[in-house]
């Protein structure tokens, strides 16, 4: 009898991991609807100021989190606004993202100004991988697709090039 118990209650716990391992929509939502997209750092931003957040999962696109700032405070995007943004997405996702499907993507649309915009999009395992340290910044920037003022980002290593400017990104989380 205790055989049974034994292997009825094994079957069941290996049955159950695959659900645990990885959300389905609806527990993303929920998990989604809990953290704190607030703590992002806004590029070109010297103070938080008010702003709008939204944010939704959408299949196939991924996580959808659009911020439409404010026009008063906003300075433009540089280098060091671009690495505090980069360094302040692990403080939003950096909890419990190990049970996302790695290949989710993150897609931020940023409104910035009254002229400029930034566009970042990236699957959600490579940030789970970047932090680990199973792949470097550079690798982790590979897999990301940028887009500043609606111009495609070249990434080149640690460095982003756009509107003919170089951003050397050395963020951390």
């Amino acid at each position: 009898m205790f055989r049974k118990i034994l292997i009825v209650t094994l079957i069941f716990t290996i049955l159950s991991i695959p659900t645990y391992a990885q959300m389905g929509p609806k527990e993303i939502r929920k998990d989604l609807e809990g953290r704190e997209f607030r703590k992002l750092v806004i590029p070109g931003v010297k103070y938080e100021g008010e702003y709008n957040i939204f944010v939704v999962y959408v299949e196939p696109k991924g996580i959808i989190i659009s911020i439409n700032l404010g026009y008063s405070n906003y300075e433009g995007i540089t280098k060091e606004g671009l690495n505090s943004f980069f360094s302040s997405i692990w403080r939003v996702f950096g909890y419990g993202i190990s049970k996302y499907p790695p290949t989710i993507k993150v897609n931020f649309y940023i409104q910035l100004g009254d002229k400029d915009s930034l566009i970042v999009e990236f699957p959600i395992g490579a940030l789970l991988d970047f932090f680990k340290e199973k792949i470097t910044r550079a690798e982790f920037l590979k897999q990301c697709e940028i887009w500043i003022n609606g111009e495609k980002a070249v990434i080149e290593g640690d460095v982003i090039k756009v509107l003919g400017k170089e951003f050397k990104m050395d963020f951390t989380f």
